[in-house]
């Protein structure tokens, strides 16, 4: 781990003094001297160095049906933030702590556990904004301005630390950003969290979440702080919760008393799916999501539990009571998109192949390129050897989400088995780029040129690529 943050830092100072990627110059942005210290074009370069060694370093959620809420949660606040580079890319993170973080570039992750202990999308949304915040305000190269008395690699030293330690509540990746500065360099000034915290506050408010979110998960992340004893949260130590904080957002969430603002169901049923995900014994979710479907007052409550029962049953193998469980949340709400994944991934489970071919088809047909349809399809389609349909909705889905290694991986994947090697070696090139695994990159990209006969066109992307991952092992070499 320790290593791979070294370099990472080291590959920031790179980046960014000597622009390797070839960004176009960049005029700076009219009344945002930060431009001048670090432009736009070098944030976004410098984020999708930091996401592909993200990806070597952290686990990863890898479950599309939580990776497109998030998405769409995101892009949906973006809207109503001062984003101007909207070119966003969010990580999931398989750990239970509550943490969210924001990294130059646009990149923004977020904990599972975050979405197990936030109990509203209003209170997710509120980390969100302001992580958003951080981000449109350029918080991380205003922070280089400021350190005037340090070296220019010291400060880039800073912000990856920050953005990396900002990342895990693994204990090694603080201590790795200790190496180059102090722990209290780590955090965001003082003046940077109340700005997030102001403007975070408004661009929750103009995308209609309930005024209170903020505070309530103030109030959350308190309760939990004193649960943890001396294990402070992660999110707490770059983000600290003073009693001026707390009641800041209280006095802003009076100024818009009386709005009626309703809980997501789709919000709640994805957090179910994280609390089956991180329940250790299965019957013990069965046995909650059971309590919780009998005591349900509300057609929403009731349609959530269901579909958290349902998860349950299914992570005990009980296919019959899973399918029967998610068929009766569905008699309650029929065109819930969320269910109607949830039945087809359950079908899967249940290896009713035939059943969830149908179900695939229709919905992919009425949600063309949707993220977890797809995925979920093309699952179907290798088990029943429909390779060539499986590579189609793939190549469409990796136009559209070009950045997204599950995608490369799995048609790397269908690829193989359909005997199209130079897509086989070009596919998982894309897919140990986007992971930060540059060396094998390029063996595969080298594989793929060694098939392509008189295919100029496809020789010269090739050499591209090859370029694009020297470049990238550049940026990540030691600066001595």
């Amino acid at each position: 781990m320790r290593s791979i943050i070294s370099k990472l830092r080291n590959g920031l100072i790179l980046l960014l003094c000597f622009n390797f990627f070839n960004a176009e110059e960049e005029l700076p942005v009219i009344g945002d001297s930060s431009s001048s210290v670090i432009s736009i074009a070098s944030e976004y370069n410098l984020g999708r160095l930091y996401m592909a060694q993200l990806r070597r370093t952290l686990p990863e959620y890898l479950d599309p049906v939580t990776q497109d809420y998030a998405e769409h949660l995101v892009y949906r606040l973006s809207e109503f933030s001062e984003l101007k580079d909207r070119r966003l890319e969010i990580a999931l993170i398989n750990d239970k702590s509550v943490n969210a973080f924001a990294a130059p570039g646009g990149i923004i992750g977020i904990n599972a556990g975050l979405i197990f202990h936030a109990t509203t999308e209003g209170q997710l949304a509120s980390v969100l904004s302001h992580e958003l915040a951080h981000l449109s305000q350029r918080h991380f190269a205003r922070r280089l301005q400021r350190q005037k008395d340090r070296s220019l690699a010291n400060s880039l030293m800073i912000l990856g630390s920050i953005a990396l330690a900002g990342a895990t509540s693994n204990p090694n990746a603080l201590l790795a950003g200790q190496q180059a500065i102090t722990q209290q360099n780590l955090s965001f000034s003082r003046g940077d969290e109340q700005e997030a915290d102001r403007i975070g506050f408004r661009n929750l408010i103009s995308a209609g979440f309930d005024p209170y979110s903020t505070s309530y998960m103030f109030e959350k992340l308190q309760s939990l702080s004193r649960l943890s004893g001396s294990n402070e949260l992660e999110f707490l130590r770059s983000h600290p919760l003073t009693k001026n904080r707390i009641a800041d957002a209280q006095s802003r969430a009076r100024a818009f008393e009386g709005g009626n603002y309703r809980d997501s169901l789709d919000y709640a049923l994805i957090r179910n799916r994280t609390i089956v995900h991180f329940s250790e014994i299965p019957r013990q979710a069965v046995t909650l999501f059971k309590k919780e479907t009998k005591e349900a007052q509300t057609k929403k409550n009731k349609i959530k539990s269901l579909y958290g029962l349902a998860l349950a049953y299914s992570e005990q193998n009980d296919h019959t009571q899973a399918l029967e469980k998610i068929r009766e949340a569905l008699e309650m709400d029929k065109e819930n998109l969320i269910l109607q994944i949830g039945l087809l991934e359950l079908h899967i489970e249940a290896e009713n192949y035939f059943e969830a071919e149908a179900l695939a088809s229709s919905l992919l047909s009425t949600n063309p390129k949707n993220y977890p349809i797809t995925m979920l399809y093309n699952r179907v389609l290798m088990n029943n050897n429909n390779y060539d349909l499986g590579e189609e909705i793939l190549k469409e889905l990796s136009i559209t989400r070009p950045k997204d290694p599950q995608v490369w991986y799995w048609l790397a994947e269908v690829q193989g088995l359909d005997k199209n090697l130079i897509g086989l070696h070009l596919s998982r090139a894309e897919y140990f780029f986007l992971t930060g695994s540059y060396e094998t990159s390029i063996k595969h990209l080298r594989m793929a040129m060694e098939l392509t006969g008189n295919n100029f066109q496809l020789t010269e992307s090739i050499h591209n690529k090859i370029e694009r991952s020297h470049k990238s092992i550049e940026a990540l070499k030691s600066v001595g």
